[in-house]
């Protein structure tokens, strides 16, 4: 029997690299998610979902603080920036008696900083920065004879590409991720409500599945990514740069290239998933589930090949929308008379809505620095007010959405593009050029300038976007490293 009932537990999981449209819920035809689509089918999918700086880091930062890329001081990737922005959600829910709990992948500095969780088992995923000697998961490996095994399968961290894990799949970082959120349930003290943060470094590359999912997904052809004949007209010049380090030209054509990267990527969904079914689970063997939020997101997307783009870093589909899953307990749902599997299309939600949402669902009072809104009204009711449109910031790469219509702009090169979302949801038509979509670009373009003038960004200047001198290097080509190889250790 649930001992919490006075206020409700919560389960926050989230992926890296995982895009909305990977999941059975949102339409993939090819790859299984029976357990997130059953998250989807009990509470809200918000599926217009964008990451406000969609690299891993600002990316987690805005996600646990509420805050804008702005609020946390960073819109690009800066790994060993500190983190005093705050306060931040972990820290809100351990002063309200909460016992909190992470397993996975912070991405914070310095790499110990539990930013507010009582307790933290830490996988860096090979970083080692400030005088880290080893996270958990390593130690972990290294206790049961696989430590110098765990980094063998060759690949980089921002390669693409398969080998199966080198590791059993009890020692991947995705069961271990699994395996320590469940023993943090076994051992929770029963009289406090818990917050519990998992956190899944997959399907971030390097893309090293366990054997026994690569084999269901071995002959299964995915879809094509998709090719908006705009790339060849107006190719950003960070679209360029991660074509130039990944080979562009070589693996388009490749019969390794495409096909078995993507069918990698849903082996390791499916294996999350199934991780997830079994920590769900555990939750409901506890008789917890009936009193436990749910929130399931990821920190970005992977643009996956689609317009010829890799990795992340910009705000086409691929790369910036995420899940953005929301399922009340069932007494909550009963309670307000809200029915279950709602399919929310364009609500403009982002990373800076979990944490005000999580609050409120607990019914705490919302820090003033928060810049998100809570999406229990919308919960509640159906069409409740909320901001008409999200603005990103990543590098010289810019955005404004309202669920409906996406407008680029990249700083470094002057480059604009607008999508209609409704009719267009792959982005394979530019309409900015189009006379009769001038309004809705002006329109779009005037509350970037606005977002991004009020907050100081030197990028505005005058009411005007003058472009960033930004250096790409494509003289250096494919031989640039971003991979960040490891071998034994």
């Amino acid at each position: 029997m649930a001992t919490n009932a006075s206020r409700p537990n919560v389960l926050l999981v989230c992926c890296d690299h995982l895009r909305a449209d990977n999941l059975g819920c949102n339409g993939h035809p090819a790859i299984l998610t029976p357990q997130i689509d059953k998250l989807a089918a009990a509470g809200v999918n918000f599926r217009g979902a964008m990451s406000e700086s969609p690299v891993c880091v600002p990316a987690r930062r805005i996600l646990m603080t509420g805050m804008s890329s702005y609020g946390v001081n960073m819109h690009d990737y800066h790994d060993t920036q500190e983190f005093p922005e705050g306060p931040k959600l972990a820290e809100v829910l351990t002063r309200a008696g909460y016992q909190t709990f992470a397993s996975g992948k912070l991405h914070v500095y310095p790499q110990r900083n539990r930013i507010g969780f009582e307790d933290v088992q830490l996988n860096e995923e090979g970083r080692r920065l400030s005088g880290l000697k080893t996270d958990d998961y390593e130690a972990y490996l290294s206790d049961h004879g696989y430590g110098h095994l765990a980094f063998t399968h060759g690949l980089g961290n921002n390669q693409y590409g398969v080998r199966v894990s080198p590791v059993p799949e009890p020692f991947t970082s995705t069961h271990w991720t699994a395996e320590k959120a469940m023993e943090f349930l076994e051992r929770r003290d029963p009289t406090r409500p818990f917050f519990l943060y998992a956190s899944f470094d997959k399907p971030h590359p390097p893309i090293t599945p366990p054997a026994e999912y690569w084999d269901m997904y071995r002959d299964v052809p995915m879809p094509a990514p998709v090719y908006g004949a705009w790339a060849d007209k107006k190719l950003p010049a960070q679209m360029r740069a991660l074509r130039d380090c990944n080979n562009w030209e070589a693996i388009r054509n490749h019969p390794l290239g495409f096909q078995p990267s993507l069918r990698g990527f849903a082996a390791m969904i499916t294996h999350i998933d199934s991780m997830l079914g079994c920590l769900l689970g555990q939750i409901r063997e506890q008789g917890e589930l009936d009193n436990t939020w749910v929130l399931l997101t990821s920190d970005h997307g992977d643009m996956l090949f689609d317009h010829g783009g890799f990795a992340k870093s910009n705000f086409f589909r691929g790369s910036s929308n995420v899940p953005f899953l929301v399922c009340p307990p069932k007494r909550w749902r009963q309670e307000h008379g809200r029915p279950a599997g709602r399919v929310d299309e364009t609500t403009p939600v982002g990373l800076m809505d979990i944490m005000p949402t999580i609050l409120d669902a607990a019914g705490l009072e919302m820090p003033k620095s928060v810049e998100g809104q809570s999406l229990v009204p919308l919960l509640k009711q159906e069409g409740a007010p909320f901001r008409p449109y999200s603005c990103g910031r990543c590098g010289p790469a810019c955005a404004v959405t309202d669920g409906r219509t996406m407008y680029h702009w990249f700083a470094d090169d002057g480059i604009e593009l607008l999508f209609d979302l409704q009719r267009d949801p792959r982005e394979l038509h530019d309409l900015s050029e189009d006379p009769a979509s001038r309004g809705r670009l002006e329109e779009n373009r005037a509350r970037l300038v606005e977002w991004m003038a009020r907050h100081g960004d030197p990028l505005v200047q005058g009411g005007r976007m003058p472009r960033m001198e930004k250096d790409w290097h494509f003289e250096v080509g494919s031989s640039r490293n971003n991979w960040n190889n490891r071998g034994r250790h």
